[in-house]
Order: structure tokens, then sequence, then C-alpha cells
């Protein structure tokens, strides 16, 4: 058996760590990739239990690590932005709670330098990582497209009951006149 300090033992582990991520590339609905460099410990560990509670798996991988298992998932497009120290924020629940948890820890924590992610298959640049910050949850956004699906039957239903309204007046009215007209003669 190969011992993890031994070279077969090494290349085994990078192995591993190669498959893992891979693994992790496809399972993930979206990822953002950041530079970690200048944060503490006790930011890290603070950004880890934010990213935790969001559904979001955060991991430190070496860049020529990462190169592989995303050339392996066909996201080769991501090699630009392993430049520095890279994390990788992968979303496992929501697709843009990776976005949404690392803007808010950016602009609390400066050295963290968002760099760029993948969204569903689509590589994304930091400004689009950004701007996705910004969108509503999912179900807020179901919401308000249910809202604005209901719109529109909601005002056809008035309208239609006004007309039968207006229909069951004139008929009631005319009902009138023909009893007036018949208690005449």
């Amino acid at each position: 058996m190969a011992h993890a300090t031994s070279p077969k033992g090494r290349r085994a582990a990078r192995e591993a760590t190669v498959a893992e991520l891979g693994r992790a590339l496809r399972a993930a609905h979206s990822a953002v990739l950041a530079d970690y460099r200048g944060l503490t410990v006790a930011d890290l560990t603070e950004l880890r239990r934010q990213l935790r509670q969001g559904q979001v798996e955060f991991r430190v991988v070496k860049n020529t690590l990462a190169r592989r298992a995303i050339q392996e998932v066909g996201l080769a497009d991501l090699h630009p932005l392993l430049e520095g120290p890279t994390a990788f924020a992968f979303g496992l629940g929501d697709p843009l709670a990776p976005s949404r948890i690392l803007s808010q820890a950016a602009r609390a924590l400066p050295r963290l330098q968002i760099k760029g992610g993948y969204l569903e298959g689509k590589v994304v640049s930091r400004d689009e990582v950004l701007a996705l910050a910004t969108l509503p949850p999912r179900g807020v956004l179901l919401a308000r497209l249910v809202g604005a699906l209901q719109a529109p039957l909601r005002r056809l239903a008035v309208v239609l009951q006004r007309n039968v309204l207006g229909l069951v007046v004139a008929l009631d009215q005319m009902r009138a006149q023909r009893e007036k007209g018949q208690g005449k003669g």
C-alpha cells in the first residue's frame, strides 16, 4: 500500500482530489471562484459558516489540480480564473447562493476578491456574478411570476363579471318593463 508521502501515495491523493473536484463541479448548479489571499483564519471560518448555512460547499484546491478537473468536466473557459490562490464555492441548493453570500462577504472583507464562476454550465464573469447576487431568491421570483400571470386573469374576471352584471341588470329592466306593459293591458 502506498503512503501519502511516497510518490505513488501523493499521486493517488492528487488523483482523488481531481476526481472529487470533478464530482463537485458536476453536482453543483453553480460555482464562484474567489481569491482569498489576506483573509485571516477567523475570516475564513466565518465565511465557511455562512456558506454552509446557504448550502454552499467551500473548497481550496491547487490550481494545477483544478485545471485537470475543469478540463475533465468540460469547463475549460474557467482556466483564466485560476491565477493565484483560488477557492471554489459550489452551490448545491439555490444556484445564486454562492454569488449572494460571497458578494456580501466581499463587501465586509475587501481582501476577498471574486474572480468569476459558472452557472448551469455557462462561465460567467466577475461582473455577472455580482449582478446575479442582486437577484431575489428563486421563491420570490416564482411568486412574482405567478402574480404577473394572475393579474391579467384577475382583470379579465372582473371585466367579465361586470359584463355579466350589466347583462343581469339589463334583463331585469326588460322584465320590469314587460311586467309594466302587461299590467296596463
